[in-house]
């Protein structure tokens, strides 16, 4: 006699959604037509003083979810492309043109979206988060898509807005200072620097966001003469969640401005940011050497670049690639080394590796802009499509900072990871990176000055990956790569996890790791965050608080 209540239970369920779904856009309506002035002071138009609750969809109901859901996309796209320019436009997960705005470096973990805002102009970018506040949907900005920590799972049914068109450049030639827009990528900061006769520090991928590796840090190749990236941003302009437009430099917003260098992922979205550029020396010329060595040489390698890491010249980065297959068609490891002068100058550097008998070489001079697709290979020309990003879809990735190669530890990895790659040939491939750099320009700078705590902590960073078609054997996968990672830390000179932000898995790092042992950098930071994101709208990247249900 009651099975009647059960066919009608997820129809009730489902329409009472929808109601709350309407209710909310006729509230949305009344707040808009009451409070439109409001936009042109760049205060929240629907920021009545009281906190939004955000609320991640989540349903049981059998497909009573898929129709809220439906629900809720069309009500997206026809209730906000109202309030945005004529240029910008609205893409549906479902759409065809959403799987190429969806597009990322790795699906392992990943934020899921509904909808998706190209945004034409900065006004787009305050219209969106303004809307999906007041509805409780989340939101995430997006530029180069590279973000690899899985902390961005908790991102669930959300709103991506797509910075890539606010990648305008100027240049100010009295202060020498470049300004650029939140959605440009390395590659076009580092393109539209160079043409000025300039040069700063800036990453080795050219398609990642340049405004998102600065909240980090901005480590990089030229770090050894110009500190950090964020060590050379003048000033930064902020969306925060409520809608207000925030400037942050020494001379305001100082508090913020130390945050947002090392944090910045937790306050709000980068609109714009300018940085202090130095004229290129050796008229922008690098020399980049590539070497190639069989697994049978790791001592000697490893060896000869904590002898030169000791401490690394200025001049000098150094790059420790794994290739599954190289040049002699067996696994081997990559050493590039680009010396920022003269290759005349060069060799003192490149001898104690040439030594040891490289298998292949390739030795070539790069204009600086140049260099994320001139070396190692030109790996980059694949690692920066969406074609590359699909052969391995899936991609786990960790992450240490070590004081200097432990010899035996990097024998036991390289065996192993050679082991792994033939045991999934086809199916997943292990990667490796590792970066060394100079730290001059960086220690010069006081330790306090930034978020970022490891000017003193992070001599090598080392990064490995695990990147596969299908999660048939991802716990395998993920206890290798933790392994190894514990294996770093253990022999890494720290005696610690001492981990870059922007390199963090968002599992297992704790914010210590990311933000710094000393107690009063994550009370200052949640001090701050409870001032500028109160209601945490931005807690899906590396978040230094704690969340309900974890």
């Amino acid at each position: 006699r009651h099975a009647p209540s059960l066919t009608i239970m997820p129809f009730v369920k489902c329409l009472a959604v929808k109601l709350t779904l309407l209710l909310q856009h006729v509230q949305l309506l009344v707040g808009w037509s009451a409070t439109k002035g409001d936009v042109q002071n760049n205060t929240s138009i629907f920021d009545s003083g009281l906190p939004v609750a955000q609320q991640v969809l989540s349903w049981t109901g059998g497909e009573s979810l898929e129709s809220s859901i439906g629900y809720l996309k069309v009500s997206v796209k026809n209730e906000l492309k109202r309030r945005l320019s004529p240029e910008a436009r609205i893409v549906l997960q479902g759409e065809e043109e959403f799987e190429t705005l969806d597009a990322r470096y790795t699906n392992y973990k990943r934020p899921w979206y509904i909808a998706g805002v190209k945004v034409a102009e900065e006004r787009d970018v305050i219209e969106t988060v303004n809307y999906a506040r007041a509805r409780g949907i989340q939101f995430a900005a997006r530029s180069g898509g590279h973000s690899l920590t899985t902390s961005l799972r908790r991102i669930k049914n959300a709103i991506a807005i797509d910075m890539r068109s606010l990648n305008s450049t100027k240049y100010n030639e009295d202060k020498q200072q470049m300004t650029v827009g939140g959605g440009i990528t390395t590659g076009g900061f580092a393109n539209a620097t160079f043409s000025r006769g300039m040069e700063v520090t800036v990453g080795s991928c050219p398609c990642t966001g340049v405004l998102g590796i600065s909240l980090g840090a901005g480590i990089g190749r030229l770090q050894g003469k110009y500190g950090y990236l964020n060590d050379n941003m003048v000033s930064i302009r902020i969306l925060l969640a409520n809608g207000t437009i925030v400037t942050a430099s020494k001379g305001q917003n100082q508090e913020l401005f130390w945050a947002v260098r090392g944090a910045g992922h937790n306050f709000g979205i980068a609109l714009e940011a300018t940085y202090q550029v130095y004229p290129q020396l050796n008229d922008g010329k690098h020399y980049v050497v590539d070497y190639e060595f069989g697994l049978d040489k790791v001592e000697a390698v490893f060896n000869a670049l904590n002898a030169l890491s000791s401490p690394m010249p200025k001049e000098v980065a150094v790059f420790v690639i794994g290739r599954r297959l190289g040049h002699n068609g067996r696994p081997t490891i990559n050493i590039n080394l680009v010396y920022s002068g003269p290759e005349s100058e060069a060799e003192p550097f490149i001898s104690s590796f040439k030594s040891i008998g490289p298998e292949w070489e390739d030795l070539k001079s790069a204009a600086w802009d140049a260099l994320p697709w001139a070396t190692y290979n030109g790996l980059n020309n694949v690692l920066c499509t969406p074609q590359g990003w699909a052969r391995f879809p899936i991609k786990n990735f960790y992450g240490a900072n070590v004081k200097e190669y432990d010899l035996a530890t990097m024998r036991a990895f390289f065996d192993s990871w050679a082991e792994m790659n033939a045991k999934y040939a086809g199916e997943a491939m292990f990667s490796v990176m590792f970066e060394s750099f100079p730290q001059q320009r960086v220690r010069e700078i006081d330790d306090n000055a930034t978020a970022y705590p490891w000017r003193w902590g992070s001599d090598h960073f080392l990064m490995i990956e695990a990147a596969y078609k299908n999660p048939v054997d991802e716990d395998v996968f993920e206890d290798w790569l933790s392994d190894h990672q514990d294996r770093f830390i253990k022999t890494s000179g720290y005696g610690r996890l001492q981990q870059y932000v922007n390199y963090g898995h968002g599992s297992k790092d704790p914010p210590e790791a990311l933000y710094g042992y000393e107690p009063w950098r994550l009370a200052k930071l949640r001090r701050l965050k409870a001032e500028f994101d109160p209601e945490g709208w931005f807690n899906g990247y590396q978040p230094f608080v704690e969340l309900d249900g974890e």
